[in-house]
């Protein structure tokens, strides 16, 4: 597992035996000796559907969605969904398509695969969103859609800058997923927001 220390941002790589599964644990970080903290490792299951969710009957406003997917197959049935989920959905076929439509859209949400533009994709699409101002970053929820990660790795997705993961064998459930994580994401930065107004810093 990949661990950042929050002291000193050292990255450490943690054999997955030494992390118990059933309980918290904590260790020093080797370059600077503050705790690092890692929560009970539970063990993957297979992504579930729950009840539908019609999110966007929620949002006061249109959602604009970019995918950026390499299979043509996959790529138009994503589109198809984000479609009938009330979405304004575009493709791109590259990275550098990509990063032309983040220079004059604003993407609610962005799906990327594994293999976008000969596997150099997600890295690209991924280092353009992180320099975006703050602001707007929180305004975009990145769904990876991988073959290397489960359903719902947090600790995956938060190394790598990713919001949400869906593994591809999860495909058949993405609208359930979609929903969902465009739900925790709105609502999770509602009360951001409201948090930084009550503070007076927004």
């Amino acid at each position: 597992m990949n661990v950042i220390c929050h002291n000193c941002k050292t990255k450490l790589n943690i054999p997955d035996h030494k992390i118990p599964e059933d309980k918290d644990t904590t260790f020093k970080c080797p370059k600077c000796k503050e705790k690092v903290h890692i929560p009970a490792v539970k063990q993957q299951k297979p992504f579930k559907e729950k009840k539908r969710q019609v999110f966007h009957s929620s949002f006061d406003e249109q959602l604009n969605a970019l995918v950026c997917i390499e299979s043509e197959d996959l790529k138009k049935k994503v589109y198809s969904l984000v479609k009938q989920m009330g979405l304004n959905a575009e493709t791109v076929t590259n990275t550098k398509a990509a990063l032309k439509k983040f220079e004059y859209h604003i993407y609610h949400l962005v799906i990327i695969d594994d293999a976008f533009d000969q596997n150099k994709g997600v890295s690209g699409v991924i280092d353009r969103m992180n320099t975006i101002d703050m602001s707007l970053r929180r305004r975009i929820c990145l769904v990876w859609i991988s073959n290397k990660f489960n359903t719902n790795d947090n600790m995956a997705a938060l190394h790598s800058s990713a919001n949400y993961i869906i593994h591809l064998e999860d495909i058949n459930h993405l609208e359930a997923f979609l929903s969902r994580a465009l739900m925790e994401h709105k609502n999770l930065y509602t009360v951001y927001s409201d948090s930084l107004k009550l503070a007076g810093k927004a």
